[in-house]
């Protein structure tokens, strides 16, 4: 049997101990993380030696607390969106899904990003939108059913 080494094993402790870091669902996750980490970088400034200008790196979007509410006539959206002027939220409503994005209005530009798929279909020409605080609510009516007479 091979000893293990120290380091090794203090880092296994750390892990074990650790209730925010579950090492079974960062290995799961770990392409995921990277492609995330990735994308991240690739936002950084660089000049044509390949010689980094800025340090800063752009935020990735985080989904923000959100909830859907919906019915057979109804859907609606209600979404946190703290330190978010009207005018830096984009929504866009089709058929079948609403998407949003927004940006907090602070010098970090915080990305907030949801999509949510509707079930049945939706008809963007009725969305309705308000923003209260910083809470954003979207208000959408459901396509009516139509039912065909089999002749």
């Amino acid at each position: 049997m091979v000893n293990a080494n120290p380091k090794d094993k203090r880092l296994k402790e750390i892990a074990d101990k650790s209730r925010f870091w579950d090492v079974d669902d960062l290995m799961r996750n770990f392409d995921r993380e990277m492609a995330q980490l990735e994308q991240g970088l690739g936002h950084m400034v660089w000049d044509t030696q390949e010689h980094r200008v800025t340090t800063f790196l752009r935020p990735l979007p985080i989904t923000p607390r959100f909830q859907v509410f919906e019915d057979d006539k109804k859907f609606g959206l209600k979404v946190t969106l703290p330190r978010v002027s009207k005018e830096d939220i984009r929504l866009n409503v089709d058929k079948s899904s609403a998407e949003l994005f927004a940006c907090s209005g602070d010098s970090v530009c915080r990305p907030y990003y949801v999509s949510v798929v509707a079930n049945g279909e939706l008809d963007p020409e009725t969305a309705e939108a308000k923003l209260t605080g910083d809470v954003f609510e979207v208000s959408i009516s459901k396509g009516k059913k139509k039912r065909l007479k089999i002749k």
